[in-house]
């Protein structure tokens, strides 16, 4: 009201200096007639004003919801209201809004469900030394439950490497790189830990902690460098002795025909040995490549009283006797290749390492979901320490209980337990000393083809 009486009272000071101007006539009356337009505009001006004052309301209430996140109604305008191009761009704003809105909640939970599903630990850490952030991963390298709410990295970190190489980033403002141990629930982890800055501004960074859990990566590569080692081993002892042999027969030896007999003798034994260690070590190659299973119907009965056969001989010489009571007519899908080299380890295995007048035997057991080859026999056992090393490569058991003395490449069982997890099998082996050993072989039952 002060504004319209402002108003009238400026208007009226104004008609009255333009009849003064003018010199009108009769100046009483001009007056009268000019203050009563000056009200008459007045109130024209203040019904203009007070419709503007409305619609500037209207939509500075739309642009207050829009800025708080909320969502009002969108302002709908006459096409010849002046207001109408500004009320039809609030309201694209408030519509683009929205979909900035959904396409960051997407993301957002996006994120959330990568980082909760996310195998690698992360944490961010801000520039006051401060949890920002920590997925479940990090809970789990660190074994202990992180707090959503800031707070100092101390509290959740409190091995000495890991936290030294965080408070490294922090104060030296440079990415930090070890890989370190930390202690887990069932054996201990080796992690790749990185402590990665990032400054947005020279006064605004953060520190990205990601852990990786390459334990597996670092016993695959201590096993493939126990293999190259032990090999080099193995195939040093053979190949030593033909080179010596061979050498002390050039030297003269050869002039001698019980000396040379016992040399070449030597010389073919070692042979033997070099060819299997070499044919054990394809093999064991072969199956890390990732050899194709080839399975199709197999008279498994009809195998093993195949490899029966074929190693009578080598029983016969170990006076060892074998028992076949597998069913013959037993037909299974595998496959045949891999199953007939099983075979051909476990039982050479429980033949050589039986004893003279020992026996070997060999029973089949097929149920609904599996079927299960046992070969047990009476030989020298294996020692209840070395039950659990048997299946490594190139182990072997200690032998000192017996008299016997028995060559092979330490591969063997290992090769079994690879091919037996190839064709989804379990193996499993029970020994006492002096008694004996019983491999079991369990294979589920396939559809025919």
């Amino acid at each position: 009201m002060k504004r319209l009486a402002g108003a009238w009272v400026i208007i009226g000071l104004v008609n009255s200096l333009l009849v003064w101007l003018v010199q009108a006539a009769q100046e009483p009356w001009a007056l009268v007639v000019a203050w009563s337009l000056a009200l008459l505009e007045t109130v024209g001006l203040g019904t203009v004003w007070h419709w503007a004052e409305n619609r500037i309301h209207i939509l500075t209430k739309k642009v207050e919801g829009i800025r708080h996140e909320e969502t009002p109604a969108h302002v709908l305008l006459s096409p010849h209201d002046p207001f109408q191009e500004l009320a039809l761009q609030i309201n694209y704003l408030q519509t683009h809004q929205r979909k900035v809105q959904r396409q960051m909640a997407g993301q957002n939970q996006e994120f959330a469900t990568l980082l909760d599903y996310l195998p690698i630990g992360v944490m961010v850490i801000d520039r006051y030394r401060k949890v920002e952030l920590a997925n479940p991963a990090m809970e789990q390298f660190l074994q202990h439950q992180i707090s959503p709410r800031r707070h100092p990295f101390t509290q959740d970190i409190s091995q000495f490497e890991l936290a030294s190489l965080i408070n490294s980033a922090l104060s030296e403002k440079r990415t930090q790189q070890r890989t370190l141990k930390l202690a887990g629930v069932t054996r201990d982890l080796t992690v790749d830990a990185r402590a990665i800055y990032t400054a947005t501004s020279q006064d605004y960074f953060q520190v990205l902690v990601l852990l990786y859990d390459v334990t597996e990566v670092y016993a695959v590569e201590q096993m493939q460098m126990d293999f190259v080692s032990n090999a080099s081993h193995e195939l040093k002892t053979p190949v030593t002795a033909i080179s010596g042999f061979a050498k002390t027969l050039l030297a003269g030896a050869k002039d001698d025909p019980e000396k040379s007999i016992e040399f070449l003798k030597i010389i073919d034994q070692q042979s033997e040995r070099l060819v299997e260690l070499i044919n054990d070590v394809l093999t064991i190659s072969h199956i890390e490549s990732g050899n194709q299973v080839e399975a199709a119907a197999t008279p498994v009965g009809q195998q093993v009283a195949s490899q029966v056969t074929l190693l009578s001989p080598l029983a016969a010489v170990n006076q060892v006797t074998l028992i076949n009571q597998v069913d013959p007519d037993i037909v299974e899908v595998t496959d045949p290749h891999k199953f007939d080299q099983i075979l051909k380890n476990v039982l050479g295995n429980a033949i050589k390492y039986n004893r003279p007048q020992g026996t070997v035997t060999l029973s089949s057991k097929v149920t609904t979901v599996s079927w299960t080859l046992t070969i047990a026999d009476t030989g020298i056992g294996i020692a209840p320490q070395d039950q659990l090393r048997v299946f490594e490569r190139f182990y072997r058991a200690e032998l000192s209980h017996s008299n016997q003395l028995i060559s092979g490449s330490g591969l063997g069982l290992a090769i079994v337990r690879e091919l037996v997890e190839s064709l989804n099998g379990k193996i499993n082996l029970e020994s006492t000393l002096d008694v004996g050993t019983t491999v079991t072989l369990t294979f589920p039952i396939v559809p025919m083809p």
